[in-house]
């Protein structure tokens, strides 16, 4: 069973979205995947980029769009030539407020940090840095092995997985 997100009050749809790129120098970058999970109706999205498409999800003035490190996931739509969302919620920005004085200076803003910190599961960072290292490799998504691919959308999708676990505990203060 799905818990209930309190932010479904206030819009008709939440959207929560990670990419996975290589940035290209020039302001843009190379999108390699895109995953994404619309609250209201648990649809989920799992893209490789490898041919033009369409933005799967709302991206309407009803609709909030949610990311961690939000810029990132607004420069990958903007490099795909998607529309930009209206309505925007950055978990770090949430996450870093939430915690203000009471983290450690060792501690980031990180999504692995923000789970670490509320005890919430994670992946590890030794896997987190290898498929870092995947995503920004110097070559152009056709050329990625089907493993490789299912690799960065499945580590991109744990992050999506992440920020569904840590809005709950952050609706507690937004949701006041």
């Amino acid at each position: 069973m799905s818990p209930s997100y309190r932010l479904l009050n206030y819009f008709r749809e939440v959207v929560l979205v990670d990419t996975e790129f290589r940035p290209r120098g020039d302001g843009s970058q190379e999108v390699r995947c895109v995953c994404a999970l619309e609250l209201s109706s648990m649809r989920e999205h799992r893209l490789w980029c490898d041919t033009p498409t369409s933005c799967p999800y709302p991206l309407d003035d009803d609709c909030l769009f949610v990311g961690h490190y939000s810029s990132a996931e607004l420069l990958s739509h903007r490099s795909l030539g998607w529309p930009l969302p209206i309505n925007v919620l950055d978990t770090c920005v949430e996450f870093s407020a939430m915690t203000a004085g009471k983290r450690r200076k060792d501690q980031g803003r990180g999504l692995s940090s923000a789970l670490i910190y509320l005890s919430l599961p994670h992946i590890n960072q030794e896997e987190k840095d290898e498929m870092r290292a995947l995503a920004v490799l110097d070559k152009r998504n056709h050329e990625y092995a089907p493993g490789e691919r299912a690799a960065l959308v499945n580590y991109c999708w744990s992050d999506v997985a992440g920020m569904a676990a840590l809005i709950p505990l952050l609706e507690n203060v937004l949701c006041e």
